[in-house]
């Protein structure tokens, strides 16, 4: 008898290239991580470039591109006005930070090691670790360059995401397209609907972000000013920054200025306290609700689970970007997925 020669089925093949092929594309695209993450900072820039451009365009009937040129230029002069304003000031006040937290931190110790009996907190640092973190606040733009892509770096990440989110504004159905030509033609309606939900998504959770964002920070400013608290207006804008990052931010803005008022008393340390979990308080259970009722209401154990992980693999950018993301892959998933299958 002739030996047949076994040959696998072509389906096999099929499953084997495909399989290779999705992992080969996953590996391309986490090696451009930082590349993605920028382009999606993009992507929300252009969208809350296309919102302040509508109301614009509704009451002074222009064309879309004069609107949007004029948002860039009120955006542009607003920015330069505010730092010509507040540099002065919060550069003075950051000097400031840099000398006295080291003080205060001196203090906890003192008291803590007084109140409860324990070893002294210094013990479980280094003294030079601790002063060299202290001087590196001095310089606010090397603190904030660490934010962007090392990729390309500070001036080149703002370059990218300015560029991603002027262009993405003027002309969206160009790459709103060219992006549902991707899809296979059936498709081509679904994904088209699958995009405009994304952008109203996106679209209320940065307005409610920036809203919250301004509320805690004038609120944070207000009330440390009113307790006689240094540097409120530079704490009020760091609580303010931090509020982006859901869960952990607001938490990471309350030690500096807690810092603060334990070099005054213990008692107006505890008044802080109070103070930012009111704020914070107000935040949570009144303005985000509101927010969610236009977006999605997610969990916080999944936002801050999400958080942790964009941390770890992407660094500060993915932190920052890791709940517009998640809303993202929710909206994909249900969607794609749970409506399909219902």
């Amino acid at each position: 008898m002739e030996n047949k020669k076994e040959t696998l089925p072509f389906s096999f093949y099929k499953a084997l290239s495909a399989t290779l092929f999705s992992l080969i594309f996953l590996l391309i695209f986490w090696a451009a991580i930082d590349v993605w993450l920028l382009a999606f900072a993009g992507i929300l820039f252009a969208i809350f470039l296309r919102t302040l451009t509508q109301p614009l365009k509704n009451i002074l009937r222009i064309p879309d591109g004069l609107a949007i040129t004029i948002v860039l230029i009120f955006i542009l002069v607003s920015t330069v006005a505010t730092i010509a304003f507040l540099t002065p000031t919060v550069s003075q006040q950051l000097s400031n930070l840099s000398a006295e937290i080291p003080k205060a931190w001196e203090k906890l110790e003192t008291s803590l090691d007084s109140y409860l009996q324990i070893d002294s907190l210094s013990s479980l640092y280094k003294e030079s670790d601790l002063s060299q973190f202290f001087s590196q606040s001095k310089n606010i733009i090397l603190q904030t360059a660490t934010l962007f892509s090392t990729t390309f770096g500070f001036l080149g990440s703002v370059v990218v995401f300015l560029f991603i989110g002027i262009f993405l504004a003027y002309d969206p159905q160009t790459y709103r397209h060219g992006l549902i030509q991707l899809a296979p033609v059936k498709y081509h309606r679904s994904f088209d609907l699958l995009l405009k939900d994304l952008t109203v998504v996106l679209r209320w959770w940065l307005m409610g972000k920036l809203l919250s964002m301004a509320i805690v920070g004038i609120l944070t400013t207000l009330g440390l000013w009113l307790l006689n608290v240094p540097l409120a207006l530079t704490l009020g804008l760091f609580a303010a920054f931090l509020t982006f990052v859901p869960n952990l931010g607001p938490i990471l803005s309350a030690i500096p200025a807690v810092l603060m008022a334990v070099v005054q008393s213990s008692e107006l340390a505890l008044y802080v306290v109070l103070l930012y979990l009111v704020i914070q308080t107000f935040e949570s259970y009144l303005i985000t609700p509101l927010i969610q009722n236009n977006t999605l209401a997610l969990p916080p154990v999944v936002i801050i689970l999400a958080q942790l992980v964009m941390a770890l693999f992407t660094g500060i950018l993915g932190l920052t970007l890791a709940t517009p993301l998640l809303a993202v892959i929710t909206v994909v998933i249900r969607k794609c997925y749970i409506e399909k299958r219902a």
